[in-house]
């Protein structure tokens, strides 16, 4: 189990960086767009098209990565004033709480790119089919259900084993340390 956490790290950090080079590639073409609005004024059609379907997929990106490597926000104020195995409970709860909302977010995207498959909705200026782009953001978010679900299983390892919380996921080093 450790071994396939470890080998998620790198893929959704691969995953993630994918996702920061679009965003990166969309801030380009937008400061372009601004360049040839002011000085030509001959902006280049599509651009919101584009970052309607851009920064959701380059946000969904950084969603799995920020699950493996358990980086995502918690609030553990309640499990300092318990013991450590009732510290690994309360983690094992919020990660069953964090999969569940992950999927039934998931699921609802689902029917979304359901939705819009139905209706041939496009984007406004370009006509492009939008439902393409939406089962991206939908993949993107599966692969985070099934990160999420390697946490929970971590966590019920930790409860079971009555070891210490895990903060991050095995093989990475965690965020750096805090000056007191």
């Amino acid at each position: 189990m450790d071994r396939l956490e470890r080998w998620t790290i790198p893929f959704t950090r691969m995953v993630a960086f994918l996702g920061l080079v679009a965003l990166l590639a969309l801030a380009a073409v937008i400061l372009a767009n601004a360049a040839l609005s002011w000085l030509f004024t001959a902006p280049i059609d599509g651009v919101r098209d584009w970052v309607k379907l851009i920064v959701a997929i380059a946000i969904a990106a950084c969603l799995p990565s920020v699950l493996a490597t358990r980086t995502n926000i918690t609030i553990r104020f309640l499990g300092r004033v318990t013991s450590p195995r009732g510290e690994c409970i309360l983690e094992l709860f919020g990660a069953v709480v964090t999969w569940a909302a992950l999927a039934v977010l998931a699921w609802q995207l689902q029917d979304y790119v359901f939705e819009l498959r139905s209706t041939g909705e496009t984007t406004e200026n370009l006509g492009m089919p939008v439902a393409p782009w939406w089962q991206v953001v939908t993949v993107l978010f599966y692969l985070g259900v099934t990160i999420q679900a390697l946490v929970v299983v971590s966590n019920l390892r930790s409860v079971m084993r009555g070891s210490s919380v895990p903060r991050h996921a095995p093989g990475d080093p965690g965020p750096p340390p805090s000056n007191p």
